[in-house]
């Protein structure tokens, strides 16, 4: 683990290149590697959550690496007028696991969707990047597992 002085803040659209080969690499290790990844399509979308109020990206930089990101939003189910939040993407790079990057992600992300008026947080430890490591620090921090993800390649 790399130990740098590290700085969370949200990101800026100079930032979505950075956020996009950052998420290209949690797709490369994740079970979606078989799909192919568009790098432009992925940037542009970064950009757009950049810019829009209901979505909150947030890095965490040591020095000028960016060790890890949380990229989140809030929406309402089809049902319902109340307001959740979730993730999209989750992720630290290995060399910065191990320690608090993660958890400070999240907790920040936690307090983000509280502000915004979110009343349930959706995550899940889902992509197949250590999986269960994931779900045991997801229940640390109080989230309770609804259900697993399946997939199958056709």
């Amino acid at each position: 683990m790399i130990h740098l002085r590290r700085k969370y803040r949200e990101a800026s659209s100079l930032d979505a290149a950075a956020v996009t080969d950052l998420a290209q690499q949690f797709h490369s290790q994740s079970y979606q590697r078989v799909i192919d990844f568009n790098w432009d399509k992925m940037c542009d979308w970064v950009d757009d959550r950049i810019c829009s109020d209901d979505s909150l990206v947030l890095g965490c930089w040591a020095g000028k690496d960016l060790a890890g990101c949380i990229i989140g939003m809030t929406i309402k189910h089809p049902y319902s007028d109340t307001l959740v939040a979730g993730d999209y993407i989750w992720y630290v790079k290995p060399e910065y696991r191990g320690g608090m990057v993660g958890v400070r992600l999240m907790k920040i992300f936690e307090d983000w969707a509280r502000d915004v008026g979110a009343s349930q947080i959706l995550t899940g430890a889902t992509s197949g990047v250590n999986t269960e490591r994931g779900a045991a620090l997801l229940g640390r921090l109080g989230y309770v597992s609804a259900g697993t993800l399946t997939y199958k390649d056709v």
